[in-house]
């Protein structure tokens, strides 16, 4: 594994009121939570900073998880209601030496090599980078330093995360299947992709 210039956040400080529990703490097979299987794969593949955002409810639990990568910086995020771009902005506060960025939510644990391959092999200092299959975007997206900035810059808290994702160039590459398009958010969703019994 070589290490690469590259940060991953992970936004897990939703209060998961559809799903009834927190997603961080699914489980997403007989050892991992999935938590643990996202911050896996970020390390695996290389990552050299990995930051998980949660609410104070969850916090201590995610503190307790036996196979979280060493390296993991948690963070707790005091203003949920201000949702996933509060919640990024916290996460990238707290890069410190990377050029480039994953961010993610937590409802989707699918990410692999080949997703982080291809978007890495696209990155720019020009734009960020979006994972497309059959034209839709997902999951995880590759920022570079300066729309970090922009990010960090931005004046308000609350702001739209896709609205401010709009006001910066992105390039889209093309994905090999689905995965990147996965949202768990009910337990009606979990089901149908899990049988862990």
């Amino acid at each position: 594994m070589k290490i690469k210039d590259t940060a991953a956040i992970i936004l897990a400080a939703g209060m998961s009121k559809r799903m009834n529990s927190p997603k961080a703490l699914l489980p997403f097979d007989a050892r991992h939570t999935f938590i643990e299987k996202i911050s896996s794969s970020y390390f695996d593949w290389g990552c050299s900073e990995i930051i998980v955002i949660v609410n104070i409810k969850t916090a201590s639990l995610v503190r307790q998880l036996e196979s979280m990568p060493a390296l993991v910086t948690l963070i707790i995020n005091e203003h949920p209601e201000f949702e996933r771009f509060y919640s990024l902005k916290l996460g990238l506060s707290a890069v410190k030496r990377s050029e480039y960025c994953f961010f993610q939510n937590v409802d989707n644990p699918f990410i692999d090599d080949t997703i982080l391959d291809l978007l890495y092999a696209s990155r720019s200092p020009d734009t960020y980078v979006s994972p497309v299959f059959e034209e839709k975007g997902g999951h995880p997206i590759l920022l570079n330093r300066e729309n970090m900035d922009f990010i960090l810059n931005f004046q308000a808290n609350d702001a739209n995360l896709k609205f401010v994702m709009s006001s910066m160039d992105c390039k889209k590459v093309e994905m090999p299947n689905s995965k990147v398009l996965i949202n768990i958010n009910c337990p009606e969703e979990y089901d149908r992709l899990f049988d862990l019994q």
